[in-house]
This record gives structure tokens, sequence and C-alpha cells, in this order.
């Protein structure tokens, strides 16, 4: 198989199927046979420093910030030539897709407009508050009969001391609520 695998591509392809399982072998074998012509590595020019780059002054959004990449440039100084590059025109747009883009403090007032459930609300409110009126004032009568009773109760008709007063089978039955 080590013949093969040296042998030319269209050399390996005269000899075999041509399916796809072999399409995929083949290039497979061609992709690990070392390259006929190599690439030409360019080596870079020096790689500028802190001194070499532009005063951060003198950038615009048309400028090449490709030099503060540089790894000999100090950290702090890419750093201010990328935020003055994300802070320019080209960077700082708003797509208008942002949820929390707008300003949600202002809002327009609802006006005379009243909800259904809200008006429910309102009434159920002022039906309490009705019920709880009416049993303030139909408390104080109550209190009022209820003294005049117990004094009706206590009253002197029969002269005897309460002691000695036998209950008749009606002060014992209950009344109803």
């Amino acid at each position: 198989m080590e013949r093969d695998e040296k042998k030319p591509l269209d050399e390996l392809r005269s000899h075999r199927d041509e399916g796809f399982i072999r399409r995929w072998s083949d290039r497979k074998l061609a992709s690990q046979q070392p390259l006929v012509e190599q690439v030409e590595v360019e080596h870079p020019a020096e790689q500028p420093c802190d001194e070499d780059m532009p005063p951060l002054e003198s950038l615009n959004d048309s400028s090449d910030y490709s030099g503060f990449l540089s790894p000999k440039v100090s950290e702090p100084l890419r750093k201010m030539a990328l935020r003055k590059l994300f802070h320019g025109t080209d960077f700082n747009l708003c797509d208008g897709l942002d949820d929390y883009a707008e300003d949600f403090t202002t809002f327009e007032a609802l006006g005379d407009v009243i909800t259904a459930d809200l008006r429910h609300q309102l009434e159920l409110q002022e039906q309490k508050e009705a019920e709880q009126q009416a049993l303030a004032e139909a408390e104080p009568v109550e209190s009022a009969t209820a003294a005049v009773e117990s004094k009706d109760e206590n009253s002197p008709e029969d002269p005897r001391p309460l002691a000695e007063q036998q209950p008749s089978d009606d002060d014992n039955r209950e009344s109803p609520a």
C-alpha cells in the first residue's frame, strides 16, 4: 500500500473505482502528501512598539488600527486605541433591535381611560367602605339597646332578690340568632 500512496493521484484514479468512497479516500491521501508548491512565509517587518504608534488624537474612523494589535504595544495604549475605535461612528450604532434601548421612564398618561378591571376594583372598594360604615353606624345603636335591655332585666319588677328568683323554662331556651 505504501506504493499506492506514493503514486500520483491520477494514476490511483485510473486503477480504482470512481465511487464516492474511493474519491473521498483519494482526496484524503492527496491532503496527506506534501505540497509541491510551498507557501511563501512572509516575515513581517519589525513589529511596531509604543514609540512607532501615531498619537491617539490624530486617529479617526478611517485610520488603520492594526498596528495597535502588535504584541510589542503596551496593553494600556492598545486599550485606549480600541476604545477610540469602538466609540467611533462606524461601531457605535444602535440597530433598533435592542429591547432596553428605549427610554421607559417617561410614558403617555392614560387620561380619562379607565380599564374594566380598575372600574370593578373601585366598585368593590366602595362596597366594602359602605358596609364598614353601615356596621360602624349600627354598632352604637346595638350597644345602646343592649344597655337598655340589661337595665330592664335588673329592674325591680319582681320584689324578690335575684338569688331567690327561679329561672323559667323560657329563660333556659336558646334564642335564635
